[in-house]
């Protein structure tokens, strides 16, 4: 069995954000589902593919975006065929589990797993690259009475031997235990061994009890247990006398051809879509809260907020340093006029040299670093030529030791020289605005992911008032243990209306670009894929002083209230609990729902505190994959990051 690369990325699908660690689950699932599929065909055991597996290969031909595992199921008597043969078959890092075969397996549904948690090379290779525990989950179908009186009678005892169950698993001091197990034992002639565990001779009576009508006739046929504790399901057994094999991800897996009726009686209207459901999300952690345990030292896939991660140094680059220059120069001219308001008239052309050889030195820096021609240069010549005309008038005045005597038109003439440079600097402004424009450099790693940005990156090239450098940046996969396999650029892949920058021709210290943005946040922490760690965004942002995060993806919306909207909320924080959104000084995300939903998942992994300074530095602007209804599509992207970018 193999799985393309592609398989493992995170995705949305459904509107439902999956994680690359759970492709990941899917794919060591895959791995034993493979071996179970090799052993049932040696021996001509049928298997059916059940619950989600089944509506997942139905509907979609793979996954349902919010399953977590893999459920077959077997008839009772090709599952006793099962239990026989399956443990000398099965590959050493596999194992089989059931009720009967293992004491200390509490529970009705039997599964093939993976055995053991881990590191190991080997083991990782063997699974995908998962380390923690999964299983292949196999369900048994019983048949069920077809006498009214001895199904009344079957249901009572179930249903009895489920309370004292239940009651010994929740409430183990109730004093009506012995009550019930006497009771059961008169109404029943049962025994009970009361000096052995109680738990585990329920369990296994009430599996002999589910198995009591077997071949003997009748047409209805179910998960017992389902049917008493969970819901009402019960099956017709001609749904499952055939089989057919239908694609399911990159293999085929049996399913009934009665499959119809089995879904309907499981899920109603199957083809509607519902993200509720099931047990706890994720299936894997358990073992993962246990690898963390046994494994700190090769743990660090987890993100630790700090509030050193949201300190923001300020950064100068050129454009700053040439505005501030223009700003300077402006506030120097309305000295001057002041010092010749007190007839201070040698400061005043002290200023106007100095302004005049501050003016030549600001011009050959920009020549140097734009070539000749700029408009910016051309104002600045004129510029100079002014304060030296100003200053030539005033050095003729310059004997005459009280400025009153001078006619009222002498000063008129003086002021009006004086005033001409400040004009020019009016135009530098602006100049400097035309040949500095305020530089965005965006770095997508995917191609795809592109997409999210390329609307905006349109409309700034559109605007003409922002200079846009779009450089695509490197991605290794990861081994299970986090360390780097292949590295992957697709600069080559950008649409080719575009110019690309090489991210090795591009020298982030020496631009310090205006601002960056980046649609990936994890830096180090997700486990399947990084970006180059020269671009995680704790890194990237000592380079400019405006850090944008978009996301690349976009969801159906999340009410973190609502139960079926729960594991999305849980996955929120694969892409919430990351360093990203806390270096970013802006990030715009598709709605303002959203971004409540943001708010919930800090709130919940920093606390209040850091949810509010959060709250300044989300936006629910909209996004470039959705369309502009209500304001959510790319214009309320663009708007928002406009006012972000202009602003002071």
């Amino acid at each position: 069995m193999k799985l393309e690369r592609e398989f493992f990325y995170d995705e949305v699908r459904d509107g439902f954000y999956i994680p690359g660690i759970m492709k990941r689950a899917w794919g060591a699932g895959l791995t034993i589902l493979s071996e179970v599929d090799r052993i049932c065909k040696k021996y001509d055991i049928p298997y059916y593919a059940d619950g989600g597996t089944l509506l997942g290969a139905v509907r979609e031909g793979q996954f349902i975006p919010w399953d977590d595992d893999i459920d077959i199921l077997m008839l009772r008597k090709d599952f006793n065929h099962f239990v026989e043969i399956v443990e000398k078959e099965l590959p050493k890092d596999m194992q089989f589990f059931s009720m009967s075969e293992n004491k200390g397996h509490y529970g009705f549904i039997s599964g093939v797993c993976k055995n053991r948690i881990g590191f190991e090379a080997e083991l990782l290779r063997n699974y995908e690259e998962f380390p923690y525990l999964t299983t292949v989950d196999i369900f048994i179908l019983d048949e069920f009475p077809v006498n009214p009186k001895e199904e009344e009678a079957w249901t009572q005892l179930i249903l009895m031997l489920g309370k004292i169950l239940q009651t010994i698993q929740y409430e183990k001091e109730d004093k009506q235990i012995p009550k019930l197990l006497d009771q059961a034992e008169a109404l029943f002639n049962i025994h009970f061994d009361r000096t052995s565990n109680l738990e585990h001779q329920l369990y296994l009576l009430l599996d002999a009890v589910f198995q009591s009508f077997n071949n003997r006739g009748g047409d209805k046929i179910g998960c017992a247990f389902y049917h008493f504790f969970l819901s009402n399901m019960i099956f017709h057994k001609s749904s499952y006398e055939k089989i057919k094999r239908i694609p399911f991800c990159n293999i085929q897996i049996p399913i009934p051809e009665g499959y119809d009726a089995v879904l309907r009686e499981e899920y109603g209207d199957y083809h509607r879509i519902v993200k509720g459901g099931g047990h706890d999300y994720p299936g894997y952690k358990q073992s993962e809260d246990k690898i963390k345990e046994t494994f700190q030292d090769k743990w660090d896939f987890d993100y630790y907020f700090n509030e050193e991660d949201l300190l923001r140094p300020k950064i100068q680059n050129l454009r700053d340093i040439m505005m501030r220059m223009e700003e300077a120069l402006a506030v120097s001219q309305k000295e001057l006029f002041k010092e010749y308001e007190r007839g201070e008239i040698q400061a005043c052309l002290q200023r106007l040299s100095k302004a005049q050889e501050d003016a030549i030195a600001f011009g050959n820096a920009i020549e140097q670093k734009k070539g000749e021609g700029c408009e910016s240069v051309s104002v600045l010549e004129k510029y100079c030529e002014a304060l030296y005309q100003a200053y030539m008038a005033l050095s003729e005045v310059l004997p005459v030791e009280d400025l009153s005597i001078l006619s009222a038109t002498v000063h008129k003439e003086l002021k009006q020289t004086l005033k001409k440079p400040l004009s020019y600097l009016k135009k530098l402004r602006l100049a400097l605005e035309k040949d500095f424009k305020r530089q965005v450099v965006f770095l997508p790693h995917s191609a795809k992911h592109f997409e999210s940005l390329r609307p905006l990156v349109d409309a700034l090239l559109e605007a003409g008032d922002t200079e846009c450098k779009i450089i695509p940046i490197p991605y290794y996969d990861r081994y299970g243990d986090g360390s780097l396999k292949e590295m992957h650029y697709e600069g080559d892949n950008f649409p080719k209306e575009y110019e690309i920058t090489d991210y090795r021709h591009y020298n982030f210290e020496a631009e310090l670009p205006d601002c960056i943005v980046i649609n990936s946040p994890y830096d180090q922490f997700n486990q399947v894929w990084t970006v180059d760690p020269a671009f995680y965004s704790r890194e990237i942002k000592k380079y400019t002083n405006k850090l944008v995060y978009i996301p690349w993806f976009v969801t159906d919306e999340i009410n973190p209230k609502d139960e079926e909207d729960g594991k999305a909320f849980y996955n929120m924080k694969y892409y919430v609990e990351v360093p990203g959104i806390f270096h970013s000084d802006l990030s715009i995300v598709q709605s303002e729902g959203m971004k409540k939903a943001y708010l919930s998942k800090i709130s919940q992994f920093a606390g209040t505190a850091v949810r509010k300074k959060m709250s300044k530095k989300i936006s629910g602007a909209g996004s470039c994959l959705l369309g502009e209804k209500e304001g959510k599509g790319s214009k309320g992207v663009v708007e928002r990051f406009r006012r972000f970018l202009f602003k002071a």
